[in-house]
């Protein structure tokens, strides 16, 4: 028996939608309150787990880029980053035929280039499970609260 166990606290799990089995927490005074799912919850991921190296010529652009893009400064910190520490977040792709050899790229066209510049040939990607070029990125906003307004 490991000794430091025994001074530890009860702790609630991590993992979000488990209840505890063994009963309510110390100092829970309603545990009824809570009613959470006894098992994980049901969610669809976007994406494989996995992430694949896929040569950089197989991949084709789902949008256009537009013109003098690769003078713009936020391209060139793009170059900047993935010269000097690597590629962050890999490139969100879907095969739409799987008897071909092509896959067609949802998000990271600016990556793609960027990779392209620093010479390299294949790039990490992910593959998608639903044809929507939908990212995280696409959600922030860069506003400031009162030019929001």
């Amino acid at each position: 028996m490991n000794p430091a166990t025994n001074l530890a606290p009860k702790l609630a799990q991590l993992y979000p939608g488990v209840y505890n089995p063994d009963g309510p927490l110390d100092g829970d005074v309603d545990a009824d309150a809570h009613k959470l799912p006894t098992k994980p919850l049901n969610t669809l991921l976007g994406f494989d787990l996995e992430t694949y190296q896929i040569p950089l010529d197989q991949l084709l652009p789902s949008k256009k880029v537009p013109d003098g893009i690769m003078s713009t400064r936020k391209y060139k910190q793009i170059v900047s980053s993935i010269h000097e520490i690597g590629l962050i977040e890999p490139l969100a792709v879907i095969q739409p035929d799987a008897s071909k050899s092509e896959y067609l790229l949802l998000d990271g066209h600016l990556r793609v280039l960027a990779l392209k510049e620093l010479g390299m040939s294949v790039g990490p990607c992910l593959f998608a499970k639903d044809d929507e070029t939908f990212s995280y990125n696409h959600h922030i906003n860069r506003l400031s609260t009162i030019a929001e307004h």
